[in-house]
């Protein structure tokens, strides 16, 4: 887990989560989060970054994440980073008023 302060203020954080069962040890599961009032500061960069450093130093050829329908920033960050969606899980996702959300599934070749 990486953590990013500004002043003091914990504002984003990162997780990799590497597979430790022999078939699945070369991929790794990605989340992250940024507070939005640090956001266009290019802190998920920076994340992003020093997750594909590790990545490497691990050997890892493959990382995978989630993004939420209607969550155009984190899509664009992702792509941006070189991540293609390949699959999507409908109505994966209920909010508060009742309204299901997809969820989509993005992956990054190393």
């Amino acid at each position: 887990m990486i953590t990013c302060f500004i002043e003091g203020e914990a504002v984003g954080n990162c997780v990799l989560f590497i597979m430790n069962k022999l078939k699945v040890r070369h991929r790794a599961r990605i989340a992250i989060a940024v507070l939005q009032k640090v956001w266009n500061k290019g802190i998920g960069t920076l994340f992003f970054e020093e997750i594909f450093r590790i990545a490497k130093d691990k050997q890892l050829m493959q990382l995978e994440l989630e993004y939420i329908e209607g969550n155009e920033r984190a899509k664009h960050l992702y792509e941006k980073m070189g991540f293609v969606q390949f699959a999507e899980r409908p109505n994966s996702i209920r909010v508060k008023d009742g309204t299901l959300l997809s969820e989509y599934l993005m992956i990054k070749q190393l």
